[in-house]
């Protein structure tokens, strides 16, 4: 009897216990329920904040200079402010220098810029997936802090605390992307859609859609005129004993040479104009009558115009005028040799003309110019006018001024650069009336060591059979000029 009284308050106290329980496990679940629907509740949470005071505490722009307050509360930090009045964060941090003034200066680093609600809440780096492992243990040929990594994590650390700001604080957020004209509006519903693998799979993403700047037009005017220069000055000296076994007398030159060039080219209309001077003084102290002679002394101009006819030719009109400035004498001798006009040669022809330039593809300065002018109706005028001068060396006839040609005429004009330092130039007129000649070749090979010293070797080879037969040396008909010369040179 006493062991079934036993189990049956056993039972009863079991029954009545567990009933207990359940009561309890009901009202907590309900609790927890409650606290979850309160977190959720959006439209309560934005009346408890919009019934709180919000205008203490405001200024524009707004600054997230209390969430970062609150987080190193949190950390058990204070937060202190430096003589700019801004947040140090750091012991040793300092966002800007001590000269910077905010009157004149834009700031630009998200920290200091108004918080404007985005409805981006979700974190970026969302994923359902399994944890991951550590990122630091991970090997890196590169260390992290070597790399954007930190710069990186400084800009999540930034997009955080705005999320930590307008969480917390939703009453100080009064601007929103939707208030922007260009930007997109958040969209009040949300369009959930079931996600197809194999649509993903076949379809490619949308092409990026880039908008043309607007660039303020530029006229450019066209160029007709060409111009550029050549100028040299050469120096040589060569001192000789009295007793020089091989005998010789000792000189000191010095050769000046400018050249000057200018092009003009529209449409069809082709006009070249070249302009030389060249001066060549020797000190023979042997040389009893001159301190000084002049070996040799030119001033010419040649002037060409065309008109463009097909392909690389043109109809062409020419022009040459050449004289000396100085008196020219040979060494121990009174006898004049050449003045100001005397001579003067001149030059002119009509025809054709041909021109052709190559450039290497390899290299700019290895180019290949040519221009070859055939004149077969042409007039060559040679005029003494000084006394003093002889007239038979130039083939005008003794006792007369002047000599009249009728003939034809070919000039050449050759170029070779074979590299940036090294050129090769040559210049070739032939003349002739169909019963004398005269051919000129005048050769230059010129080395620059720099932009302004170089070396050069001139070689001047000329051939006229209208001199009298008593003015030819043992050469006969052919003249010669040869200078091998070191000095200053200058070309734009």
């Amino acid at each position: 009897m006493s062991v079934n009284k036993f189990c049956l308050g056993l039972t009863v106290f079991l029954f009545v216990f567990g009933s207990a329980n359940a009561q309890d496990r009901g009202n907590t679940n309900l609790k927890k329920d409650s606290l979850l629907n309160n977190i959720t509740n959006l439209n309560k949470r934005l009346r408890d904040a919009s019934s709180k005071n919000i205008s203490t505490g405001f200024s524009a722009p707004l600054k997230i200079d209390t969430a970062y307050a609150n987080q190193l509360n949190a950390e058990s930090f204070l937060p202190q402010r430096n003589k700019l009045g801004l947040l140090v964060l750091e012991s040793n941090w300092t966002p800007f220098a001590e000269n910077v003034t905010f009157r004149d200066t834009v700031i630009l680093d998200p920290v200091f810029l108004p918080v404007i609600f985005d409805g981006k809440m979700l974190p970026d780096n969302l994923d359902f997936l399994p944890g991951k492992s550590d990122p630091t243990e991970e090997f890196h040929l590169i260390p992290r802090e070597s790399t954007f990594a930190p710069e990186l994590d400084r800009i999540q650390h930034i997009r955080d605390m705005r999320k930590y700001y307008i969480t917390n604080n939703p009453q100080r957020i009064r601007i929103s992307t939707s208030d922007f004209v260009d930007s997109e509006k958040l969209k009040e519903t949300a369009v959930v859609e079931k996600k197809n693998v194999f649509k993903e799979l076949l379809t490619t993403d949308d092409a990026i859609s880039i908008s043309k700047p607007e660039v303020e037009k530029v006229y450019i005017k066209p160029v007709y005129w060409l111009f550029n220069g050549e100028h040299s000055l050469q120096i040589n000296q060569n001192d000789i004993s009295d007793n020089w076994h091989k005998g010789g007398n000792s000189n000191f030159s010095v050769i000046n040479y400018h050249k000057l060039y200018q092009k003009y080219k529209k449409n069809k209309i082709i006009f070249e104009n070249t302009f030389e001077w060249k001066l060549n003084m020797q000190r023979t102290p042997a040389d009893e009558y001159h301190k000084l002679s002049i070996i040799d002394d030119y001033i010419r101009n040649t002037s060409t115009l065309g008109l463009t006819a097909f392909k690389k030719w043109a109809y062409n009109v020419n022009l040459k005028i050449e004289t000396p400035l100085f008196h020219g004498y040979p060494v121990n001798s009174e006898s004049m040799v050449r003045s100001f006009l005397s001579p003067l040669k001149v030059n002119a022809g009509i025809g054709m003309k041909y021109s052709l330039e190559k450039i290497s593809k390899k290299d700019k300065y290895k180019r290949f110019d040519l221009s070859l002018e055939l004149s077969p109706a042409s007039i060559n005028y040679t005029l003494v006018t000084d006394t003093l001068v002889d007239e038979t060396r130039y083939g005008v006839e003794n006792g007369k001024k002047a000599l009249l040609d009728f003939g034809s005429t070919v000039n050449a004009n050759i170029s070779y650069g074979f590299n940036r330092f090294s050129k090769f130039t040559s210049r070739i007129m032939y003349f002739t009336n169909y019963e004398k000649a005269i051919f000129e070749a005048e050769n230059k090979f010129t080395m620059n060591l720099n932009r302004f010293l170089s070396a050069s070797l001139y070689f001047y080879l000329r051939y006229d059979d209208g001199v009298s037969p008593d003015k030819k040396g043992k050469w006969g008909y052919f003249q010669y000029n040869e200078t091998v010369g070191l000095g200053l040179s200058y070309t734009w």
